[in-house]
């Protein structure tokens, strides 16, 4: 089953205008996807796949409130790679980082700084801990959800019952 995730993850309780989700704690997710739109390729900023100017310029805002990690995922069957980075103060502190999953010679993007498991390093910059038995990822529940749209529907369905 893939796991295709991209987005923001708060350090604080977010309360702004985009869909989002609890994970744990005052821990939010923020999904952000350019794919959806026209010409995404030309907006989405190297080495990201989803990462765009304009969700750059929100993690930027966002991490004035506290820090900040934007990840993205793209797992297929176990196969797969992982990209990060964290803000806090309107800087960027740690990446992008980049790392992979039985790839047999990965295409290893420019600028990246290659590690065993990106995304816990930004999780980890930003104050999550992790719980007996489990790595970051899965301490904050992001394992939980396989891709954006899982989370949309999880926002829409608790939006409704609000």
């Amino acid at each position: 089953m893939p796991h295709i995730i991209s987005g923001i993850i708060t350090s604080f309780k977010y309360q702004g205008e985009f869909p989002n989700i609890v994970l744990v704690g005052n821990y939010h997710f923020i999904p952000i996807e350019s794919k959806s739109t026209v010409n995404y390729s030309d907006q989405t900023l190297e080495p990201y796949e989803e990462l765009t100017k304009e969700a750059r310029k929100l993690l930027k805002e966002l991490s004035f409130k506290g820090k900040c990690a934007y990840v993205e995922t793209e797992y297929h069957g176990g196969q797969g790679i992982q990209l990060s980075e964290a803000w806090e103060n309107g800087k960027k502190i740690i990446g992008p980082l980049y790392s992979f999953d039985h790839i047999d010679n990965p295409r290893i993007p420019e600028g990246v700084t290659l590690v065993e498991n990106a995304i816990n390093e930004s999780l980890k910059s930003i104050g999550v801990y992790k719980h007996e038995g489990m790595d970051e990822f899965d301490s904050v529940r992001l394992g939980w959800y396989r891709s954006n749209e899982k989370v949309i529907e999880e926002y829409k369905k608790g939006s409704t019952e609000s």
